[in-house]
C-alpha cells in the first residue's frame, strides 16, 4: 500500500470515527437518568412504599420519579426508619410512622428526552 493509499484510508478512518462521536452524542443527549440520595417529599423523606402499603419499591419510586420531571425510575435502594422517624407516601403526600415505615436510600431516575 502506498502513502497516499495510507492517508486516504487514515482520512475515512477519522470521518467515520467523527460520525460515530457525534451520533452518539446525539443519543446521550436524548436520553437522561440521574442518582438522587435521600429522596425527600414535603421535607420529610420519602416512604418506600404508596399508601396502603400495597405497592412498594418501583411503583413508589416511579410515581416520584414521575412528579420531579421523570419518565420512572430505573433502580432504587430502600433503608430503614428510626422509631420516631417519619416518611411521606408518594402518592398521597400522607405521613407514614417509623416502626411500620421504610424509606428510600437512593432513587435513579430515567427520562427519555429532554
Amino acid at each position: 500500500m502506498s502513502a497516499r493509499q495510507s492517508a486516504n484510508h487514515l482520512a475515512k478512518a477519522i470521518v467515520l470515527a467523527a460520525g460515530l462521536i457525534a451520533t452518539a452524542s446525539q443519543v446521550a443527549s436524548a436520553a437522561t437518568a440521574r442518582n438522587f440520595f435521600s429522596p425527600g417529599y414535603l421535607g420529610q423523606p420519602l416512604a418506600f412504599c404508596l399508601d396502603g402499603q400495597k405497592e412498594c419499591g418501583k411503583a413508589a419510586a416511579t410515581a416520584w420519579c414521575q412528579t420531579n420531571g421523570y419518565d420512572k425510575a430505573l433502580s432504587f435502594a430502600r433503608r430503614a426508619m428510626t422509631d420516631g422517624e417519619q416518611a411521606r407516601f408518594a402518592d398521597t403526600g400522607k405521613l407514614c410512622t417509623g416502626g411500620t415505615c421504610i424509606g428510600f436510600r437512593q432513587i435513579r431516575c430515567f427520562k427519555a428526552s429532554q
